[in-house]
């Protein structure tokens, strides 16, 4: 990548938003696994977080006078986004219980392969040898990463796969839905709809929390709209295949807030798959801006 083409200012500021923006979210997921270790259920945590947000959204669009945004003619596929959405951070908080915040976070970032792979037969791209190399070969640095045939493989491992994949399905379907829905339409249903499942769940698990903890998912709220918030302007700011790499960045931020927070430091295969991972995807990045 050309550093001139780094160097413009908007591209500037876009990386340092999304780096920002890339540890207020790894940041969010590390405060969860402070609540879930603490034995807190995730739909209870998923419940505040999103009483928190949804009011904060509400009085957003009021003070813009653009109400008429929350009308939408899309119910079906913001459903299926909702069961995506809600799916994800269920299984992938629940992860952390168990799993490093690194190992978990690594196991993750399949989802940039898995949307690659996806976009053959959903949207008809084409996808070339180079990029289809790319993809198996951060499919095998995540095999590395789990050592499926050392014994140790968690069922822990396996939900953040599954997160991983719900991820995917968020983001797949929020592609469709932006063919005639607005960011704030897609933001807000998305909210609603967990909020509405998270509560209703949450009646059977329900248990007190103390300020502090309570506190502590309020914090998990406010990650999570800044996080956003960054990201929305990194890719409003910057070029995205200049931007885009520092999304990998979350495993940089994982290992520091897993090793200075938790006292966890990766096992050599984590470093490992690490190494892959990122290679395979910042290569992919690299082939879809030769291919633009």
């Amino acid at each position: 990548m050309p550093f001139t083409q780094i160097a413009k200012s908007g591209n500037i500021r876009g990386i340092i938003f999304m780096v920002v923006g890339i540890f207020f979210m790894t940041s969010m997921d590390a405060v969860a696994k402070l609540l879930v270790e603490a034995d807190y259920s995730v739909v209870q945590m998923l419940a505040i977080r999103g009483a928190v947000l949804l009011p904060l959204l509400l009085i957003w669009i009021g003070a813009r006078g653009e109400s008429h945004m929350i009308k939408t003619r899309q119910i079906g596929g913001h459903a299926l986004r909702i069961a995506f959405g809600i799916f994800a951070p269920l299984l992938f908080f629940q992860s952390l219980k168990e799993l490093p915040l690194a190992d978990a976070t690594v196991i993750f970032f399949i989802s940039p392969f898995v949307m690659t792979a996806l976009s053959v037969p959903l949207f008809k791209e084409k996808v070339g040898i180079h990029r289809w190399s790319a993809i198996f070969i951060g499919f095998a640095g995540v095999l590395f990463v789990l050592q499926p045939t050392s014994g140790l493989l968690k069922l822990e491992a396996f939900m953040v796969l599954a997160a991983s994949l719900c991820y995917c399905g968020v983001m797949l379907t929020g592609r469709v839905l932006s063919q005639t829905e607005t960011t704030f339409t897609i933001i807000f249903y998305s909210n609603l709809g967990l909020l509405v499942a998270s509560g209703i769940a949450s009646i059977f698990v329900w248990q007190p929390m103390p300020f502090m903890d309570l506190g502590l998912v309020v914090l998990m709220a406010l990650l999570s709209l800044a996080g956003n918030i960054c990201l929305v302007k990194s890719f409003a700011l910057g070029e995205v295949g200049v931007i885009t790499p520092f999304e990998y960045t979350a495993l940089l931020w994982a290992v520091l807030l897993g090793y200075f927070v938790f006292g966890d430091f990766p096992a050599l295969n984590v470093w490992i798959g690490v190494v892959v991972i990122a290679g395979s995807g910042l290569y992919m990045v690299y082939r879809e801006n030769l291919r633009r």
